[in-house]
């Protein structure tokens, strides 16, 4: 394949990564563009005149572009943490500071559980990369709320009730964080039952 037939099809291959991420999977935009670079470099790498990229180096490129991803989404996560627990040292209603301890305990969880797998890190990037985001800027308009000398009392009763709302989805999420081992396991049963079934039925 000519040099010019390979930068083209990486080109279109990045066009369509970069939409897909933003759009489709919510990812923050510098993100979806770093990982569409990172797809540009490595279909032209395998498709360049005598590139032919090896099964090990093109699976080595996956997971380095899987990690990248990771550790985007972990460092916005993380970022957002930290705007959650200034925010709650800040605030004084009780209610509200014990539901910011419970979505920082489950973010927490979550964070670290991407860390010690980056594979974890797409079935809760929505959790990472827009609930926690979002919950920190909800907080802090709470903090602003009880720095008023006259709160808002409608804005109180929804603010609270969002931050019921993130509390679920941050429930659904932490369960979501171990999908790829509950995949695992039942590809795992599925081919035990099988191979059971088979040998089984030899021995009748």
């Amino acid at each position: 394949m000519g040099r010019g037939t390979a930068t083209l099809l990486a080109a279109v291959a990045a066009a369509l990564t970069l939409p897909l991420l933003a759009l489709g999977l919510n990812l923050p935009w510098w993100l979806a563009l770093g990982i569409a670079v990172a797809v540009f470099g490595g279909v032209w790498l395998v498709l360049k005149p005598g590139g032919g990229l090896g099964g090990g180096l093109v699976d080595e490129a996956v997971l380095d572009a899987r990690s990248a991803t990771a550790q985007g989404l972990l460092q916005e996560a993380a970022n957002a943490i930290d705007r959650l627990r200034k925010a709650r040292r800040e605030i004084t209603d009780a209610p509200m500071r014990a539901e910011i301890a419970h979505l920082l305990e489950v973010g927490d969880k979550v964070v670290r559980e991407v860390r010690e797998d980056p594979n974890r890190a797409m079935a809760v990037r929505r959790l990472l990369a827009f609930y926690l985001p979002n919950a920190a800027s909800v907080a802090d308009g709470w903090r602003t709320l009880e720095a008023r000398a006259v709160p808002s009392a409608e804005r109180m009763t929804q603010t609270r009730e969002v931050m019921g709302g993130l509390s679920q989805a941050f429930a659904k999420y932490a369960d979501d964080v171990a999908e790829p081992e509950l995949q695992t396991l039942d590809l795992d049963l599925k081919v035990l039952k099988d191979a059971l079934k088979a040998d089984l039925s030899n021995t009748s």
